[in-house]
């Protein structure tokens, strides 16, 4: 009996041999030059983390612990980290219900949001995946350095402390680039885990499978980690390693590659107009719709999805019941598209298995894990003609796994393997103690080839261009503002990262 079907569909299957295609020919074209640069790359990043290290003149210990995603989501990863109460702050020993304290009280903490460049699910869509890769190693030759620019217009300083572990907070940038960063830290020579968040994904959506039940996983991912296929492999491998039974046991992975809903919860003007003036279609709108390639909206089905067209929710010609075109303008409409078009693969399945676990596998998704759940319930509770379209495919309950608990306690398990926490101590019981930096990068304006749009971000096809200098040489990273976040932003993060929001809001205070 198998045990994974993967269950990604024609779709998915076409953008892949598109992509390996346009970097293998990209590769041949170049003559290995490519991976020349990035190692070279990989070598600069790695002498300058051993310079900053020893120019920093404190104790490793005393390092901050750095955290990086290509936006804001990965701020939910850091609120994970800095509540996390999973073991003994004096043994370091595991404890189901904590000690009281949270296990990372006092530690020091830098994070960075590559808001210039997300989202980073497109670029392997595009065939810019080595772009990509360098955009990641760029992350970390930042986090392990000591160089910043204190705003978009003054020279640089060097006076940022270099982290001592990094935490990849986005999921497609572990896919693509945590053999890279491992490659790094390797070549500096230096004491740094680096912990990613699919393994931990995988996980805990097995944790829910330890009864030996059978069902699909539900992978609800960017585009581009969907075709990295890191959670089918990453699941596969779990499941040996647990000693698993697949004569027994059958575990289906679904996954749908979402196509701008992380992107709409960032802003980025490809996905989202906010406070649109009119209903009417926009030119260069990159997101689902009826024709898109890799994204279509099938109007045979358009009752399912259940569009809110209120409030321009969504972009049209024609009568509203019918449309001739349609773009979709908000959050909750992308998030609509996304989980019926995951179970509509799972219904053209053969022999499909209920859902019994859904990863919410973008650090931007597990903000919205309540409305996920409510639109759930309505697909379960859903009839055309009196017959139910999903019931039959929704477990009760579906387990949501959110990586980022399971990405704080692998954290804190690493850092103790590696003697970077110290135990057998009182355990610190002021919050204060517990400080962070946060960084966002954005388009250096200076530079003259750049393009940009009226709200001061790279274009889309700019962004994705062929022709676009190597990272770090158009964007630069700054002290985050509050001014740098929409009001949605921050009306989120005071309200589901309270531990974030303070620290962020100190940080305010003290540049």
């Amino acid at each position: 009996m198998r045990m994974f079907s993967k269950i990604v569909g024609s779709i998915k299957q076409g953008v892949l041999v598109g992509v390996v295609l346009s970097w293998g020919g990209a590769l041949a074209n170049a003559d290995h030059d490519l991976l020349d640069a990035r190692q070279t790359r990989i070598g600069r990043a790695a002498q300058t983390a051993r310079q900053a290290r020893e120019q920093a003149g404190i104790e490793p210990g005393k390092l901050p612990i750095g955290v990086f995603d290509s936006g804001t989501g990965g701020l939910a990863v850091l609120e994970a980290i800095l509540t996390i109460d999973a073991f003994d702050n004096r043994t370091g020993q595991p404890l189901p219900s904590g000690d009281g304290q949270p296990d990372l009280a006092g530690q020091a903490f830098i994070y960075l949001a590559d808001q210039a460049n997300m989202p980073y699910g497109n670029y392997p869509n595009v065939g810019r995946q080595p772009f990509l890769e360098d955009l990641i190693i760029q992350d970390v030759h930042f986090l392990l350095g000591n160089c910043y620019y204190p705003d978009e217009h003054g020279p640089p300083v060097h006076d940022k402390l270099p982290v001592r572990a990094v935490v990849i907070a986005c999921n497609t940038a572990t896919a693509y680039g945590k053999h890279h960063i491992d490659q790094l830290v390797e070549a500096s020579g230096l004491n740094v885990p680096v912990v990613g968040v699919v393994d931990a994904g995988v996980r805990g959506a097995l944790d829910r499978f330890a009864d030996g039940r059978s069902g699909t996983i539900g992978v609800l991912a960017t585009r581009a980690t969907v075709l990295a296929d890191a959670y089918p492999q990453g699941i596969a491998v779990e499941f040996d390693r647990r000693g698993w039974d697949r004569r027994q046991q059958r575990i289906d992975v679904v996954q749908q590659g979402s196509l701008g809903l992380a992107g709409a919860i960032d802003g980025a003007e490809e996905f989202i107009i906010h406070n649109a003036s009119s209903h009417q279609p926009r030119d260069d709108y990159q997101g689902p719709s009826f024709d898109h390639p890799l994204a279509p909206i099938d109007p045979e089905i358009l009752p399912r999805y259940a569009l809110d067209f209120r409030n321009h929710g969504v972009l049209f010609d024609g009568p509203a019941n019918r449309p001739t075109t349609l773009q979709l303008n908000s959050v909750m409409n992308y998030l609509r598209y996304d989980l019926v078009t995951l179970l509509e693969t799972v219904r053209r399945s053969p022999d499909p298995q209920p859902v019994r676990a859904i990863i919410l596998a973008c650090t931007h998704f597990p903000y919205l894990q309540d409305a996920f759940e409510q639109q759930l319930q309505q697909l379960f509770d859903y009839q055309e003609d009196g017959q139910y379209i999903y019931r039959d495919l929704i477990a009760q309950p579906v387990a949501w796994i959110d990586p980022a608990y399971y990405t704080a306690r692998k954290l804190v398990v690493r850092m103790i393997d590696q003697q970077q926490l110290a135990l057998n101590q009182c355990p610190t019981t002021s919050a204060d103690r517990t400080r962070a930096d946060f960084y966002i990068t954005v388009p250096c304006r200076t530079c003259p080839q750049i393009e940009l749009t009226t709200q001061g971000h790279f274009t889309f096809d700019y962004k994705y261009s062929p022709d676009r200098p190597s990272p770090a040489g158009d964007y630069r990273a700054i002290p985050l503002r509050l001014d740098h976040l929409d009001q949605e932003s921050s009306d989120r993060l005071r309200q589901q990262s309270p531990s974030v929001w303070t620290l962020l809001t100190d940080f305010q205070q003290i540049r």
